[in-house]
């Protein structure tokens, strides 16, 4: 059975995932000049993913240890290495609000994220008020544009990733998904006591 999230991590982790899904699709649906009026939404809804990434990692450096999301101690890094062998093995490690592989992974998602967020604020900022004529730097506005998209692929590659090992462990019958997003009967009932 998964251990519990706290609410506001799980309303936190519901606000991301609403927010990076609409932004990562957006950004597919936008590749044509058919669809470029999803380019003011994409902008919108990344100034709230922003947000949402800020309030992130302010409340996990309040709340929670960072040596959770970036084991840089020497017992962080062998657990990390220890569940990374384990999993070539076929042995999935634990989910759960806890240190190890899977919330170094969270952390790594997380700074994927950011780049994205801080590069889609930049962007945001060099493009002209009512998108008249072209930005002042050409070549700057490029290069962040590249880098966005840069981060973009990053952030596809930790989803995949990330939905691809929350179905085994649901599979498994860990109950990731109830745990996480607070859809389990179960775990609404138990949380009642539990929660902070």
């Amino acid at each position: 059975m998964a251990e519990r999230w706290d609410i506001r991590l799980r309303l936190l982790h519901w606000a991301v995932a609403v927010t990076a899904m609409f932004q990562q699709f957006s950004s597919l649906w936008m590749s044509d000049p058919g669809s470029q009026y999803l380019f003011p939404w994409h902008r919108l809804v990344g100034m709230l993913a922003a947000l949402i990434v800020l309030l992130f990692w302010l409340y996990s450096y309040a709340v929670y240890d960072l040596q959770r999301l970036f084991p840089w101690g020497r017992e962080g890094r062998r657990m990390v290495l220890r569940e990374g062998l384990d999993l070539v093995h076929g042995k999935l490690p634990q989910s759960g609000p806890r240190r190890g592989l899977s919330s170094f992974v969270h952390g790594l998602g997380l700074l994927a994220l950011s780049g994205c967020a801080a590069t889609g604020m930049v962007l945001f900022a060099m493009i002209p008020p009512g998108h008249v004529g072209p930005p002042a730097d050409g070549l700057a506005f490029t290069r962040y544009t590249l880098q966005h998209k840069f981060f973009g692929q990053l952030l596809w590659y930790y989803w995949y990733g990330h939905v691809m090992f929350a179905v085994v462990h649901q599979l498994r019958g860990d109950n990731l998904l109830g745990a996480i997003f607070g859809l389990c009967r179960e775990n609404r009932r138990r949380g009642r006591s539990t929660v902070s």
